[in-house]
């Protein structure tokens, strides 16, 4: 066997053993502890006070607890409004998020058209308003990606397209480890990164510009 074949076999090995690696880190932890926001024992109209809000521009958007009949779990949401020109990413932090580096969480969300931007997702792995992972959901190109926020930019280095309709629930999940990061639509497992920044963090939600999106049944098992 000639020495180019021999380092692409290596390479492809070397893949597959990588990926099993992920693939066990992300699916064999036991989680101990679980934490749950459902939204609907906090006063409508309003933002909880111990909630924190980070925007990486302004004008700011604007997060509030609002009623929605179609809210999977009744009565409220978690929305995300846009204000006059809304730009930038508009960043919320949950309270007592544990800072952890193994879990899976889960939130469902939906996205209202009519916007010039609609884009939302789920924060994994929050540091600070500049480093933090988002497994975001883009209904206007239909993909899904895993995103790397680092000194106020997105790189989005994982993604797959999928389609992600506006005006419905969905349900973004991820699963996190030492290995690196899974990311679920609707219960398909569409994106594996081994990824190893940033290794604890917070979780939260996330919109960008003028996105309209609502939240709701945020979980995290760790």
């Amino acid at each position: 066997m000639s020495r180019k074949k021999r380092y692409a076999l290596f390479a492809v090995i070397t893949a597959i053993g990588v990926s099993v690696a992920l693939y066990n880190s992300l699916h064999s932890f036991n989680y101990g502890h679980s934490k749950d926001w459902n939204f609907d024992s906090y006063q409508n109209n309003a933002l909880p006070s111990d909630f924190a809000a980070f925007q990486s521009n302004s004008p700011s958007g604007l997060w509030v607890i609002k009623a929605d009949d179609s809210a999977p779990s009744k009565p409220n949401v978690f929305a995300s409004l846009p204000v006059g020109n809304s730009s930038g990413y508009h960043m919320q932090v949950m309270p007592d998020s544990p800072d952890t580096s193994d879990a899976q969480i889960s939130v469902k969300f939906k996205i209202m058209p009519g916007h010039h931007v609609e884009q939302a997702g789920l924060i994994i792995r929050f540091i600070d308003p500049s480093h933090y992972f988002v497994l975001m959901a883009d209904p206007q190109n239909n993909r899904l990606s895993l995103c790397k926020a680092d000194i106020q930019f997105l790189v989005c280095n994982y993604e797959t397209h999928v389609p992600i309709s506006t005006g419905q629930w969905h349900t973004l999940e991820a699963t996190i480890s030492s290995e690196g990061i899974g990311g679920w639509l609707d219960g398909s497992e569409l994106i594996k990164a081994n990824n190893e920044y940033y290794q604890t963090g917070q979780i939260g939600l996330w919109t960008k510009d003028d996105t309209e999106a609502y939240f709701d049944d945020l979980q995290i098992k760790y």
